[in-house]
């Protein structure tokens, strides 16, 4: 997800009338584009590289927001995840691969504070993967070429751009970022 883009936000709540609520109150900031899931299982089928953040209940008959939660983990999707759920967190929660945790009842601004938070968190994400992937191209080239020859090289300094674009972009981002948000994102990289 880059800044700028539509925020798609898969809500999965065994609870039908709860999920489509909580995706109505989404909808009502244009930066979301949310998808209503009635399973964990439904959720799994659903569930895919497009997805940015998920709001998952955990207590749902068959497979629970914890399997869903491990599934989705275990297959490599990185999106953000808030539990939106009834259950008190206990000491079952230190194992658990999430972003955020809200108990219910949880209303429309804390919903929507909850889904931009986690919209960021995969900005800034991404954003740093990509800076730190750039930087280092640029620095692999300033190592094994001479200074003449990236001086003269368009590729170089398409890259070198890229990079002062990336950078400025995360630096946007954190400034958006309080400490908490900032220390959590950081906990997961």
């Amino acid at each position: 997800m880059t800044t700028g883009e539509s925020v798609s936000v898969l809500v999965v709540d065994d609870e039908r009338d709860v999920a489509q609520t909580y995706a109505d109150h989404l909808a009502t900031d244009q930066t979301f584009s949310p998808t209503v899931a009635d399973s964990g299982e439904t959720a799994v089928e659903t569930m895919d590289d497009s997805v940015d953040v998920v709001l998952l209940d955990r207590r749902m008959p068959g497979f629970s927001g914890d399997e869903v939660l491990r599934h989705f983990r275990d297959v490599g999707y990185d999106c953000a995840v808030g539990m939106v759920t009834a259950v008190s967190p206990e000491a079952d929660v230190v194992d658990l691969p999430f972003d955020m945790y809200l108990v219910k009842p949880v209303g429309h601004e804390e919903l929507l504070t909850a889904a931009h938070t986690l919209a960021r968190v995969c900005t800034y994400e991404d954003a740093v993967r990509e800076e730190f992937t750039l930087a280092r191209k640029c620095a692999l080239l300033r190592e094994h070429l001479p200074e003449s020859e990236l001086a003269e090289s368009p590729a170089y300094e398409r890259l070198r751009e890229r990079y002062e674009s990336v950078a400025d972009e995360t630096d946007a981002v954190l400034a958006e970022m309080d400490v908490g948000e900032i220390r959590r994102t950081l906990g997961r990289i």
